[in-house]
């Protein structure tokens, strides 16, 4: 007794998935037969979807940047000029001594100007005449005057500081340098981290701006994809007309122009993240070139690394086409309900 309605229900359920088959098959031929205002609406969709896109990613990438930056913000600690090795080796223990401290480099005043020397693509011979004993003779109006040239930069020592709880490590390091300017000997202090909140201003304001324009973006898209819709249920008035009299409902009516706004939805963000990695690939490196002109050493961001980037290519594109098939959903839902509702037969 139990075969019959079950096997009636497995007949139904095989030709509803025909019919939806079939319904599927009819407005992928409709797309097809208007290719030009389809490839119009494709990347309509497609770019819409491809700026608020790009613009997560940016402000994604340089949060990693800033993530990685953020373990190498250092304290630069410049002591008197003159100091000697006993001075600064006692600084430093008792710097140390501090629980903020994680780790502590010395860089003497004949590194620091070996540095400067690199960096500014200074003379050999101008730097070497710094640590020479030699006295030089400069002619003056009145009289001849003797001295012999010092190295005029300071001992230094670099900081780095640890944070504890929920203190982020900005925040550690700008009060382990309060106590540090109170040290014996410590000429002045510097936080290598103040543009470091600057960044990370500028990346809440490339997210909120990526999440306003998704949202107009989104509007933008429902407008588009249901005037196409629409669009189409006027050229196919009649047929709805008789379609009505025969019996047909709104939603079987209604299905293949679904199935239209679905498509329109998936090809318009396959489009998008074509287009994303186009563009991730021609502008990845100059990004990442730009976070390692913060990094202490180069290369260490990587945030906008083109194999990071292609890691994360599924999950990206996953999300557009999810986002571009509930578009296009709920635009041809709203617009061909409208519409056939409309034409009374």
């Amino acid at each position: 007794m139990s075969t019959k309605p079950s096997a009636t229900a497995s007949l139904k359920r095989v030709s509803r998935l025909a019919e939806h088959r079939r319904e599927s098959a009819r407005a992928l031929s409709r797309l097809r037969s208007a290719p030009a205002a389809t490839l119009i609406t494709l990347l309509v969709i497609g770019i819409a979807l491809l700026l608020p896109a790009l613009l997560l990613q940016l402000q994604r990438a340089m949060s990693a940047g800033i993530v990685a930056l953020e373990s190498e913000a250092n304290i630069s600690v410049y002591l008197d000029l003159g100091v000697s090795e006993i001075d600064t080796k006692r600084v430093s223990e008792q710097l140390l001594q501090l629980d903020e401290v994680d780790s502590l480099e010395i860089i003497t005043p004949a590194q620091a100007l070996a540095q400067l020397g690199e960096t500014a693509g200074l003379d050999s011979e101008f730097l070497a005449s710094f640590d020479s004993e030699v006295s030089i003779r400069s002619q003056n109006e009145d009289n001849n005057t003797w001295f012999s040239p010092k190295n005029p930069l300071p001992t230094t020592l670099v900081v780095s500081a640890r944070a504890s709880g929920d203190e982020t490590l900005a925040e550690a390091a700008e009060r382990l340098a309060n106590q540090i300017r109170g040290v014996e000997r410590v000429e002045s202090v510097t936080v290598e981290g103040a543009w470091l909140a600057r960044l990370q201003a500028l990346t809440q304001i490339i997210r909120r701006t990526a999440q306003l324009l998704g949202l107009l973006m989104a509007v933008g898209l429902l407008t588009a994809i249901g005037n196409t819709i629409r669009l189409s249920v006027e050229q196919r008035r009649d047929e709805i007309r008789v379609s009505k009299l025969i019996g047909a409902s709104d939603a079987y009516i209604a299905r293949p122009f679904l199935y239209s706004g679905l498509f329109l939805g998936v090809g318009g963000g396959l489009l998008a993240w074509l287009l994303q990695l186009v563009v991730v690939g021609l502008v990845g490196h100059e990004i990442g070139q730009f976070l390692e002109l913060y990094a202490a050493e180069a290369g260490s961001s990587g945030a906008f690394a083109l194999s990071e980037t292609l890691q994360r290519a599924g999950q990206e594109l996953g999300l557009l086409l999810g986002a571009g098939a509930l578009l296009g959903w709920l635009a041809a839902l709203v617009a061909s309900r409208r519409a056939i509702a409309a034409c009374e037969p």
